[in-house]
């Protein structure tokens, strides 16, 4: 693209790289959601609920534990045992 006999576009190579950078920062800027900090489940959850704009202002309203019936990892009818250590084991 710059040599003399393919192209000679010298320094207006520049241009078409930075015209490239501005339409890939629109790009993501309005049709990127924000997803810091968020599980798949959320993310799927978000995108239901908002639009990728709006998108850094959402919070999530439940869990996928919540959802899922689950209350710190373990089903709600379920009684919680402690493990016990196992001797001889190889862990």
């Amino acid at each position: 693209m710059v040599s003399t006999d393919e192209g000679d576009l010298r320094s207006n190579v520049f241009f078409i790289w930075g015209g490239l950078c501005t339409c890939a920062f629109v790009y993501a800027f309005f049709l990127v959601p924000e997803t810091k900090g968020l599980s798949l489940e959320q993310v799927d959850k978000m995108m239901e609920e908002t639009t990728p704009r709006t998108s850094a202002k959402w919070k999530p309203t439940t869990t996928y534990a919540a959802d899922m019936g689950l209350k710190d990892g373990h089903k709600l009818d379920m009684e919680v045992t402690e493990d016990v250590e196992r001797k001889g084991s190889i862990f």
